[in-house]
């Protein structure tokens, strides 16, 4: 019974994992790269969405309706021309779509919510070759209850592919370190994987480039310090090989890590044409100050702390931010001092100190790059907690091959020493060692449930918030017209109004929706809606949603085919973008 113990606790796992992120699934809002996911993989683009013109929200089922006869080829064109996405998601995505039953939502959600579940076991696969079958249930364990893993599985996004191809990569990644430091050769079935799982991660998402040139720059960075530093580093002395078959060794190595890029040629064009499109500048500070040099540092140890611990505290009443905040912080400190001499002490063993070294490694090469990104590019790409999963990945593993370790008194040489004796404590007593395994994981759960019940990761723009009060008075006839100048602004648009479609459903007054394009300027859209036809019976309640727009930029007053209407100073919002309500007679 008990060498199959770590398979039936990595089936429990596992069990734990599907039920964390298949839960409530449905029931968040669809928010703006949500809508884009959908219009792609149901095989639509911009050119299916009624634009500058009155349409009745029961039309969006139409919008919304898988296109059968769409190719992968179709979806990469128009992921290239109305997106900046590499393509090989939306096709992956589109081709589930079309053999599972299911409202679109859920569709899309549970194919990421499975990629996710996947990942939870690859954990255990990637623990497993770099440390122990102890340490891969562990780190499966790490990844299954993290509230930062459960939200990106419940997302409609390319995170968990990616994340789950970076783990197979790192396999590979951690196969191809120890066949060169104590081999020093390369298995060609690993290499040649290797090569495959990256060319797959690049045609995912392009943060994949990151995780694969950290990989590359990890690899060579060792084996410098294993020929120059050996013992500094603890890693095995090199051994003089034949002259050939060293050149094979790196030929090998040089063809394995070259071949993605050569795959990914036919690619490049579209992604450095992706790189200069203005859909990127949402990563640039609107109005640029001191604070944004030193914002994404603040935000990256955000990431970090969400990762292991998420209590409520977006839009939540004092009474909960306070202590929540309070709690998190106080968790982290506690877990930190558990978890410090537990790495030290991976990386000082000398079984597990190359593979700690290479993960280690992998995760410092990326946050370098997120640096680069940040403060050579100006694009801050921290912003986003959600982006924090290109060397998640690393850090689960480390955490997962740490836990298990009991650390050597790492106290007795500490002021916490002094400090347990004092107050009558052991210096390795069980108050002063840190958060252990089973609490790490208690707060995972408990996080995740939080996950769950949309008191932590909200959906961004608050869709179902600017419904409700776009719903304002639910028995008047509404209008709703959204400027907008590229199809984020739709796809943002598109979000609204599937929460407002569910709120008045069919037995309320009509519901009309517009896209009015806002380029040159909004003189455009004031001018088109007095145009617009086939309006519903007075009064109306118009709504103006803005991009861009100043509170003091709305007109007192607009045409509205042949109404009047007149701007109601007690109903302008922002959250993200403002919308005014008008009054139409």
């Amino acid at each position: 019974m008990h060498r199959y113990r770590p398979y039936l606790s990595l089936a429990a796992i596992l069990i734990l994992g599907t039920v964390l992120r298949f839960a409530q699934l449905e029931a968040k809002p669809v928010w703006l790269d949500e809508i884009l996911t959908g219009l792609f993989s149901l095989g639509r683009s911009y050119q299916n969405i009624p634009l500058n013109a009155l349409f009745p929200l029961a039309q969006l089922a139409d919008i919304f309706t898988l296109n059968s006869t769409a190719s992968c080829g179709q979806i990469a064109e128009t992921v290239a021309t109305e997106s900046t996405h590499p393509p090989l998601f939306f096709c992956l995505t589109h081709e589930w779509l079309s053999g599972v039953r299911g409202s679109w939502i859920w569709q899309t959600r549970s194919l990421c919510a499975l990629f996710g579940v996947g990942a939870i076991a690859a954990m255990y696969g990637l623990n497993r070759i770099a440390f122990s079958r102890q340490a891969g249930v562990m780190a499966a364990a790490v990844m299954a209850v993290s509230p930062f893993a459960v939200y990106l599985s419940q997302e409609a996004r390319h995170y968990t592919l990616p994340m789950l191809l970076i783990i197979l990569s790192l396999m590979g990644f951690i196969h191809i370190q120890k066949d060169l430091h104590h081999q020093e050769k390369i298995n060609p079935v690993v290499g040649i994987s290797w090569a495959i799982v990256n060319t797959l991660g690049l045609y995912t998402h392009y943060f994949f480039l990151l995780a694969w040139v950290a990989e590359l720059l990890t690899i060579f960075a060792l084996i410098l310090g294993k020929y120059f530093h050996p013992g500094r580093l603890g890693l095995p002395e090199p051994t003089p090989p034949a002259s050939a078959k060293k050149t094979v060794t790196w030929l090998s190595l040089a063809g394995y890590s070259l071949l993605p890029l050569l795959f990914y040629l036919p690619w490049l064009p579209t992604l450095y044409n992706h790189f200069s499109r203005p859909e990127t500048d949402w990563f640039k500070p609107f109005e640029p100050s001191w604070v944004d040099s030193v914002t994404p540092i603040f935000q990256t140890l955000a990431g970090w702390l969400v990762m292991i611990v998420a209590f409520p505290v977006e839009n939540q009443p004092l009474w909960i931010v306070i202590p929540s905040a309070i709690l998190m912080l106080l968790w982290c400190g506690y877990f930190l001092i558990g978890i410090v001499p537990r790495i030290k002490a991976v990386l000082n063993n000398k079984n597990t100190r190359l593979s700690g070294l290479s993960l280690l490694g992998f995760t410092a090469v990326v946050l370098l790059e997120y640096l680069t990104i940040v403060y050579g590019l100006g694009k801050d790409i921290t912003s986003a907690v959600r982006y924090h999963f290109i060397y998640y990945p690393g850090i689960c593993a480390l955490l997962g091959a740490s836990l298990i370790i009991k650390p050597p008194n790492p106290l007795t040489k500490t002021p916490f020493s002094i400090l347990a004796r004092a107050g009558g404590l052991r210096p390795y007593s069980p108050t002063l060692q840190g958060a252990g395994a089973g609490a790490f994981l208690i707060v995972g759960i408990i996080s995740s449930v939080f996950v769950l019940s949309n008191g932590v990761f909200q959906k961004p723009y608050d869709p179902a918030g600017v419904a409700q009060q776009l719903n304002l008075e639910p028995n008047v006839p509404l209008v709703v017209v959204v400027g907008y100048e590229n199809m984020q602004e739709v796809a943002l648009g598109l979000s609204f109004a599937l929460e407002l479609d569910k709120m008045r459903g069919r037995d309320l007054p009509e519901t009309s929706w517009a896209f009015m394009n806002r380029s040159p300027s909004y003189q455009s859209v004031w001018e088109n809606l007095g145009t617009v036809s086939g309006l519903p019976p007075s009064p109306v309640n118009l709504w103006m949603v803005a991009p861009g727009l100043r509170q003091r930029e709305y007109p007192p007053q607009l045409g509205l085919g042949d109404r009047l209407c007149t701007l109601d100073p007690s109903q302008y919002y922002r959250l993200g973008i403002p919308y005014q309500l008008y009054r139409c007679k």
